[in-house]
């Protein structure tokens, strides 16, 4: 798929790439990244593809629960209806009448029999005959979403799941970016979706789409979103929207997919590597692709089984489950931890992960998750949050609370609170919307203050990462006065991701010396760049790298300026240097 430079276009969060081609700027020339087209499974595809199934712990034999079924709406390209993966699942409009051409059920939209196509303003949900080459993400997709819920609930699956296909996405389309996405969402909770994923972003929100959310939130349908695939700690919209399920993608190792973005508005992670589905090429094609797509459809079906399994649980209550069910990563990078979410997708444990938790303490190890308090005692109920991971602190937000708990108390400490005395306390009741608490340990006390067999509250919690990219430096300092410049790090390593600046100007008719007092940087890796002048497109003078200090350097002119990246592994001690101005030697 490809990335329009500076365009306001949502882009799908899924497919396959190319070799990346870095995430830097060098040598004054900016590098795009395009998102391409998917490729078709090629013959090594099915021995080369990852097995999710099991690596999300999908359980076999379920049995039904209730005869309702769940519907989830995938807001994509189009589904490929007749692929003999889908068909089965494919939504019916119980109120529509085929091709009579008249809107049977009164929603504006003449014979949305299986779906609609918001773009194109018909009925014609599946990629045309010309685009299946192009239009497959939907498709890819809905194969995912069909295998988990076929892997649970066997040939009856369809009697419990309805796949809704939402095309957001012209025949016409000169490109692949999505641009009516969220009136797709419109059409989805209209007509009485669940479930909705949204395996496309872009890096932000209007407020018109942000209501868009809100009423989707407000009617109890539980959005799915793509964290995206650029790679950078970014936001993507709609997954970090806050009622949203945010997926970040993982390896087959757990660890962060190389393309995957992250960061503290991620939710949840699932596996987003070498995954084959349905293709759209023909009704039995296959595909193979990867990306934060894939591991958005694969939490949205996991949303759908708890559903279907809990057709009680509000939204609010299938993210806690999915949350507080998930396996704790264990990741190499440190700069990774705490902003991929609560942790793997497992599915099996997020069928039953809400059980009452009785009195007394608990713990969790989690940088997000849920609280849950069934009441049923009156004794003090204890829950300490301890993370190693360096973060700002924890948010807490007002718990949802189900039956009358007549009062009762939540008492926040800090790991410095002196005993006894909470750093903040609130009634349960009446919480502000949000609490915010420092430092990576918290505890967390509920104080009931009468006895009820049938309330219960649910609190959600979230760490407040650290953003290392400008932890010590950031943006592009302007020095027109002689002294010295650091990486900024003091008696630490310098930050992964650093991207820094400095633009020095002598006075006109002088240069620029630098002389470097420290210097301690990963060699051919963490680099200072020297450019000659007030950008990065002028000629570079000098880049210096490694463990030794630099030759002193004079510029060409009066102006320099230097630029410091870094990548996100073997952070050195950092550099100091200074400089002067003095008139140049003939």
């Amino acid at each position: 798929m490809k990335v329009n430079a500076g365009s306001f276009l949502q882009q799908r969060g899924g497919s396959a790439f190319p070799k990346s081609i870095g995430s830097r700027v060098l040598f004054g020339v900016s590098l795009l990244f395009f998102f391409m087209g998917g490729i078709p499974a090629l013959g090594w595809a099915k021995s080369s593809a990852f097995d999710y199934l099991s690596a999300i712990n999908v359980p076999a034999n379920l049995l039904p629960v209730s005869d309702k079924k769940v519907v989830v709406a995938i807001v994509d390209d189009g589904i490929r209806i007749s692929h003999e993966d889908l068909k089965r699942f494919i939504w019916s409009n119980p109120l529509e009448i085929s091709g009579n051409l008249i809107d049977d059920d009164g929603n504006a939209r003449i014979d949305d029999l299986h779906g609609w196509d918001v773009a194109d303003e018909n009925g014609q949900v599946s990629p045309s005959d010309q685009r299946s080459g192009d239009f497959f993400h939907g498709t890819h997709l809905a194969g995912i979403v069909a295998a988990i819920v076929a892997r649970a609930y066997g040939a009856q699956a369809e009697e419990y799941v309805s796949i809704l296909p939402v095309k957001v996405l012209s025949d016409y389309a000169e490109d692949t970016s999505i641009r009516q996405g969220y009136r797709g969402i419109e059409y989805a909770v209209q007509v009485g979706a669940d479930v909705i994923l949204c395996a496309w972003g872009a890096a932000h929100i209007s407020e018109k789409e942000e209501q868009i959310l809100r009423q989707a939130r407000n009617k109890g349908v539980l959005i799915i979103g793509s964290a995206g695939n650029f790679p950078e700690e970014r936001k993507q919209y709609p997954a970090a929207f806050e009622s949203v399920v945010g997926v970040a993608a993982l390896d087959e190792r757990g660890q962060k997919f190389a393309r995957s973005n992250f960061g503290s508005f991620v939710d949840l992670s699932a596996p987003g590597i070498r995954i084959v589905s349905s293709g759209s090429c023909s009704d039995s094609d296959r595909q193979l692709h990867e990306g934060t797509s894939q591991a958005a459809a694969m939490v949205a079906a996991a949303a759908v089984l708890i559903k279907s399994r809990h057709p009680n649980y509000s939204a609010e209550e299938v993210k806690a489950a999915l949350k507080n069910g998930a396996d704790l990563l264990e990741l190499d990078d440190p700069q990774m931890k705490a902003k991929l979410g609560a942790g793997k997708l497992n599915i099996g444990r997020a069928l039953t992960i809400l059980s009452s938790p009785g009195p007394g303490a608990h713990s969790s190890l989690r940088s997000q998750g849920y609280l849950l308090h069934r009441q049923g005692t009156d004794e003090t109920v204890t829950w300490q949050i301890a993370i190693p991971e360096r973060i700002k602190g924890f948010w807490f937000t007002r718990p949802l609370i189900q039956g009358d708990f007549h009062g009762g108390i939540l008492h926040f400490f800090r790991e410095d609170s002196k005993e006894g005395n909470p750093y903040v306390s609130h009634p349960l009741a009446s919480m502000p919307e949000k609490v915010f608490v420092a430092g990576n340990r918290v505890v967390v006390q509920f104080e009931p203050s009468t006895l009820e067999k049938d309330g219960y509250w649910l609190m959600e919690y979230r760490a407040e990462t650290i953003d290392f990219r400008s932890l010590y430096c950031s943006g592009t300092k302007n020095l027109y006065e002689e002294g010295a410049f650091t990486d900024g790090s003091g008696g630490e390593n310098y930050s992964p991701g650093s991207d820094c600046k400095w633009q020095i100007t002598a006075p006109e008719g002088q240069i620029v010396r630098i002389k470097f007092t420290s210097f301690d940087t990963e060699a051919k890796r963490d680099l200072i760049y020297f450019f000659n002048g007030s950008g990065t497109h002028e000629k570079i003078m000098a880049i210096f790298s490694g463990p030794n200090i630099p030759p002193e350097l004079s510029t060409w002119s009066n102006k320099v300026l230097v630029w410091f990246v870094t990548d996100g592994r073997n952070q050195g001690q950092g550099w100091r240097a200074e400089y002067s101005f003095e008139a140049p030697s003939h």
